[in-house]
C-alpha cells in the first residue's frame, strides 16, 4: 500500500520520462502514524537518453549503540508521476509502508553518474548522492518540495527564488510546525565509511537563507551545488536532508515557462488510502478521520455526522 508521499512532491502534466543525466533531487520521509511511514524520492533529469526505471533502490542505514550509521537493508521505491519543469523532467518514486523502530535513520539514493558540470573537475567520475537523516519520533515528517528550485538562471542577472517557505507560491513546506534551516552545502562524489565525500569543485557564490536563494552567475553553462535542510523540534535536531542541484545558466529566462500552482486537494483516510482527489472536498460523503493535502499544507480533520 502506498502512502501519500508521492503526492506531497511535484505533480504536473504527465509525460513520458527520458533521462541520461540526473540534474537534482531530494528525499523525503512521511509519517501518518508511528507504524505508517514511507520514503519518497523525486529526481530532475534532462529530457534525452534512456527511459527512467520503474523502480529505484534507497539504502537504509540505522544508528547503532555507539552512534554510527550502519546499513541494514535497501528499500524499493516505485515510479509514480512524471512531469515537466523548465524544459526538464521530474520523476516521483515512493515506497510502501515501513515498520521503523524508535531510532535515527539515514536513507541514501545513489546513481552513477553526473554529466559535465562547469564548476567540477571530476563530475563524470562522481556518483549522484542525495539523502535524508530521519529521527523516527511521533508526528515527524521531513520537509518536502512544493515545486523544484528554479533550474534556469539568467547570466549576469540577480536571480532570486522566494519565498523558500510559505503557503503561497512556496518552494518548500514543513508540515509538523518544527523549525527549519536551509544552507548551501557540498557537491558530493560518493558516500564512503559513513561520510559524504565531496567532488573537486568550485563552490557557487549563492546567498542562501530561509527566506530566499539568490545568485548572479557570470558565465553560461551548467553549475551544480548542494543544499541542506535541517529540521529542529524544541531546539533539538530531528532530521537533515541533503539535496543536490544543477543550475542551467542561459542568456535569458524571459521565454521560459514557469510552473503556477493551482488549488487541488487530495483526501486520505487514516489508513493511507486515497479517498478523493479534485477541487471540491466532498464533506457530505465523509465520516471519521481524514488527512487533507492542498498543495500548501497537510491537515488532519474529524468529520462527525
Amino acid at each position: 500500500m502506498k502512502k501519500l508521499l508521492t503526492l506531497l512532491l511535484v505533480t504536473c502534466v504527465s509525460v513520458t520520462t527520458y533521462a541520461s543525466h540526473l540534474l537534482g533531487g531530494m528525499i523525503a520521509v512521511g509519517q501518518t502514524s508511528q507504524d505508517s511511514t514511507s520514503v519518497g524520492v523525486w529526481l530532475i533529469t534532462d529530457p534525452q537518453g534512456i527511459s527512467s526505471p520503474n523502480s529505484i533502490y534507497v539504502e537504509k542505514w540505522e544508528m547503532n549503540s555507539v552512534g554510527w550509521y550502519t546499513q541494514n537493508g535497501t528499500i524499493t521505491l516505485t515510479k509514480g508521476t512524471s512531469s515537466t519543469f523548465q524544459g526538464h523532467t521530474v520523476v516521483n518514486y515512493t515506497s510502501d509502508y515501513l515498520d521503523l523502530d524508535s531510532n535515527k535513520y539515514r536513507f541514501i539514493y545513489k546513481n552513477c553518474c553526473w554529466g559535465m558540470i562547469n564548476n567540477s573537475q571530476n563530475s563524470f567520475n562522481s556518483e549522484f548522492v542525495i539523502s535524508a537523516d530521519y529521527w523516527h519520533i511521533p508526528n515527524n515528517s521531513t520537509p518536502f518540495a512544493g515545486v523544484p528550485l528554479l533550474i534556469n538562471q539568467q547570466v549576469n542577472t540577480l536571480n532570486t527564488m522566494k519565498p523558500i517557505w510559505g503557503v503561497i507560491n512556496y518552494f518548500m513546506n514543513e508540515v509538523d510546525g518544527d523549525s527549519v534551516n536551509v544552507t548551501q552545502s557540498d557537491l558530493y562524489s560518493s558516500y564512503s565509511n559513513g561520510t559524504f565525500v565531496s567532488q573537486t569543485y568550485t563552490p557557487l557564490n549563492l546567498q542562501v537563507s530561509n527566506d530566499s536563494i539568490s545568485w548572479t552567475p557570470s558565465s553560461l553553462g551548467k553549475y551544480a551545488t548542494g543544499f541542506e535542510i535541517s529540521d529542529y523540534r524544541n531546539g533539538q535536531l530531528i532530521g537533515v536532508q541533503r539535496i543536490q542541484w544543477t543550475f542551467m545558466v542561459v542568456n535569458s529566462t524571459l521565454d521560459i515557462e514557469e510552473v503556477e500552482q493551482t488549488k487541488h486537494y487530495q483526501v486520505y483516510d487514516f489508513f493511507g488510502n486515497l479517498f478523493y482527489e479534485g477541487e471540491n472536498i466532498p464533506y457530505n460523503y465523509m465520516k471519521g478521520l481524514y488527512i487533507i493535502f492542498d498543495g500548501n499544507k497537510t491537515e488532519k480533520i474529524h468529520v462527525v455526522k
